[in-house]
Formats: C-alpha cells, sequence, structure tokens
C-alpha cells in the first residue's frame, strides 16, 4: 500500500563569502575585496512518496506460493503417514503371519512327534483296560467262590451251633415245646374244661418260668457282687501294703519329671510356665517354689552325664514306638522330629 511522509525542519547555515566592493572615487578611488561571514536559517520540506505496489504484489505472489507450499508439504506429509502406516501395518502382518505359521509348524511338528507316542500309549491303555477288565471278571469269579464257601462254611457253623445250643437246652427246649404244644392244643380244643385245665397249668409253668429268671439274675447279681468284693480285698491289701509304714535301711531319692521353660512376651519379659503331673497334688500347689528354684542362680547346673542321657535316649524311642505302633496317638513325623529335637540339643543340665 503506497503512501506519503513530509518532513519539516529549519536548517541554520553558517559560512562566510568574498565580495569585491568598488567604492566611488575619491582621493583615490578604486575596488577591494572583503570576507563577509554570514549565519542564515534555511527551511527544508521534504515530502517522500512511498509506492509499495510491485512489494504488495511480491508479497502476494509469495503468500500464494507458502499456501502452495504448505499444501504440498500437507500433501507430502499425509502421503508419507499413509505409507508409513500401510507399510507398518504390512510389516506387522508379515510379522504375525510368520510368528504364527513358526508356532504353528512348531506345534505340527510337535504334534507329529508326539503322534506315535500317543498312539502307543492309547493302544497300551487299551491292553490294560482289556488286562483289568479280565482281572475284574477273575476277581468277580473269585470273590463269589470265596463268598460261596465262606456262606457254606457259616451256614454249616449256625447250623452246628443252633444244635449244640438245642443239644445244651434241650430240656428247656422240650419243655417250650410242650408249653407250646399244649398252648395251641388249649385254645384250639373247643372243650371248656380241658381249656381250663391247661390254662391253668400253663399259668403255673409261666410262673415257674419267672421264678427260674429272677433265680438266674439273682445268681449273676451275687456272682458280680462276690468278683467285686474280691477286687476290693485285693485293692485294700495292696493299700495296706502301700500305705503302713515300713522301716528302710537305705535312703532313697526319688525323682518326680516337671518340664520348666521360659518364651518372650511382647514387654520383652520372660513367661515361665511349669508342667508336671496332675496326679501329684503337692507339685501343681507348689509352683510358685519350682519357679523360684528353677529361676535361682545359686543353684548348681551341670551338664547331664552320659549314662542318664543314654536312659532318657531309651525311654524316648521306647516310648515314642509304643505311641506309634499301638494307639497310634503320635504321627510319625512328630515322634522324628521329637528324637531330632533330643539328638541336637546337646546342653541339657540338671542340678540334682
Amino acid at each position: 500500500m503506497s503512501y506519503s511522509r513530509d518532513y519539516h525542519e529549519t536548517i541554520t547555515v553558517n559560512g562566510s563569502e568574498s565580495k569585491t566592493v568598488s567604492y566611488p572615487k575619491s582621493e583615490s578611488g578604486g575596488s577591494m575585496t572583503v570576507t563577509v561571514h554570514y549565519t542564515e536559517h534555511v527551511p527544508v520540506n521534504v515530502r517522500i512518496n512511498v509506492d509499495t505496489n510491485p512489494f504488495d504484489r511480491s508479497v502476494s505472489s509469495a503468500n500464494r506460493q507458502v499456501n502452495f507450499l504448505t499444501g504440498s508439504v500437507v500433501a507430502t506429509e499425509a502421503a508419507h503417514i499413509a505409507a508409513k502406516v500401510k507399510s507398518a501395518e504390512d510389516i506387522s502382518d508379515t510379522m504375525v503371519e510368520g510368528f504364527f505359521g513358526l508356532i504353528k509348524s512348531e506345534i505340527n511338528q510337535q504334534l507329529t512327534e508326539i503322534k506315535p507316542r500317543v498312539d502307543a500309549l492309547i493302544i497300551e491303555l487299551m491292553q490294560h483296560q482289556q488286562t483289568c477288565a479280565q482281572k475284574k471278571v477273575q476277581l468277580e469269579g473269585d470273590f463269589g467262590r470265596i463268598s460261596e464257601r465262606y456262606a457254606k462254611i457259616f451256614f454249616d457253623l449256625d447250623k452246628e451251633l443252633r444244635n449244640r445250643i438245642l443239644l445244651l437246652n434241650q430240656s428247656a427246649v422240650g419243655v417250650h415245646g410242650t408249653l407250646t404244644t399244649r398252648v395251641h392244643r388249649s385254645f384250639s380244643d373247643i372243650s371248656t374244661s380241658i381249656a381250663t385245665i391247661y390254662n391253668k397249668e400253663g399259668n403255673y409253668l409261666q410262673s415257674m418260668l419267672f421264678a427260674s429268671g429272677l433265680k438266674s439274675k439273682a445268681l449273676s447279681l451275687i456272682d458280680n457282687a462276690k468278683h467285686y468284693l474280691f477286687s476290693e480285698k485285693n485293692l485294700s491289701a495292696q493299700l495296706q501294703e502301700i500305705l503302713i509304714p515300713m522301716e528302710i535301711g537305705v535312703v532313697v531319692t526319688i525323682n518326680i519329671p516337671v518340664l520348666y521353660f521360659e518364651s518372650k512376651n511382647q514387654e520383652n519379659g520372660n513367661d515361665v510356665a511349669i508342667v508336671s503331673s496332675q496326679q501329684i497334688p503337692t507339685l501343681v500347689s507348689n509352683k510358685a517354689k519350682l519357679k523360684d528354684s528353677f529361676s535361682n542362680s545359686v543353684s548348681k547346673w551341670k551338664t547331664i552325664d552320659s549314662k542318664n542321657r543314654e536312659h532318657i535316649n531309651t525311654f524316648l524311642k521306647v516310648e515314642l514306638s509304643s505311641q506309634e505302633s499301638e494307639t497310634h496317638n503320635i504321627n510319625p513325623r512328630v515322634a522324628q522330629q521329637i528324637m531330632q529335637l533330643w539328638n541336637n540339643d546337646t546342653n541339657i543340665q540338671t542340678n540334682n
């Protein structure tokens, strides 16, 4: 866009100028050259006209070219990005297809290697199945024969026991048979007099059988009382032997096992516990004294000797073996852990 600018300024000009001056004739007329100094203020007006049309036309042309360049850059960038995306997709598709193809080939190869083994195992399993089926049929037959044989044996035993019981209780069985026959006869007979007679005899026999039962129970009670009295007598004799004071020549020290252990609590203190036999009330009532005796540093503790250690070791082995084999009250792993703890602890002390 063309424009104009006006500039106004006053310039001070200083200078000198030589002038030739003629003067009129006088006594001696003539001319002379003199230098004149002067100062002059000169006003200056400047107008500047700026024609920007060529520049504007060049700027418009450059703008159009820049726009064209921007469009081409954007198009090139879009084409470049699309090419990158397509190449990345092609690469990823190729990698995925290659990876899955490799995995598929390896799986097929492994399947090819495993299939003969699987077929062989299937054939072996089928053979085992046939063998198991044959064993099952054989075992069922053996079981049937054995069960039939034992059923026959038990049937013969039942029959023989029945015969022996009948033989031992022949009199009672005869009485039962006679009573049954007579009772049936009494109920089946029409004659009232005969039924009355047999009813009287039946009541008499029932009273005799009831009396016999009471007598048998009384004899059993007397027998039980006799065994109880014998056991009381034996117990009393044993208590007399234990409780009656006897003089002995040698004083024997009897040791009672007591378990004492300490554990750290949350306050970093010691929690003391004593485990003793509940059958000895003295130990239960004197736990405080036991704690003092164990915690007293004056007590002379010394390592247990090899002889006592061997006795304890033998006792532990026998006790754990009996617990495992007879009552099964202890797990074998627990018993093994107990023996391992015992063997590893070599600093067992005593103060007796």
